[in-house]
């Protein structure tokens, strides 16, 4: 969790201090299997905000695997996906629909719709 942390920590500094490398970086995290899955999510989700390439089925495949709802509430403990979550949802799983299945709608408004 603390290297998970250090990924979205570095992810953040990036946004707001341009380093071209870290995408790169952020890039290889992901995709190495030897990574925990927490350090492979957190850098998913670096990547994702620090470029503007469309996710590849590979991305997804990944995300998909390691983000479930045990890990998410696992990672709620990390400032950056605490401020993500939702009323109803974990933020790795926010980050996750938000990201890469925008057209899923948000169960925070379809609760709030519901109502009125």
């Amino acid at each position: 969790m603390v290297r998970a942390a250090f990924v979205l920590a570095t992810a953040e500094i990036t946004r707001a201090h341009a380093h071209s490398p870290t995408a790169a970086w952020l890039r290889e995290r992901w995709h190495d299997r030897t990574e925990a899955p927490e350090v492979r999510l957190a850098a998913a989700i670096g990547w994702l905000c620090l470029t503007d390439d469309p996710a590849s089925e590979e991305l997804r495949r990944t995300v998909d695997a390691l983000a479930d709802d045990e890990r998410a509430h696992a990672m709620e403990a990390q400032p950056w996906m605490s401020a993500a979550s939702g009323t109803n949802e974990p933020g790795l799983l926010r980050c996750k629909r938000c990201m890469l299945q925008p057209e899923e709608p948000d169960p925070e408004a379809v609760f709030w719709d519901s109502l009125f």
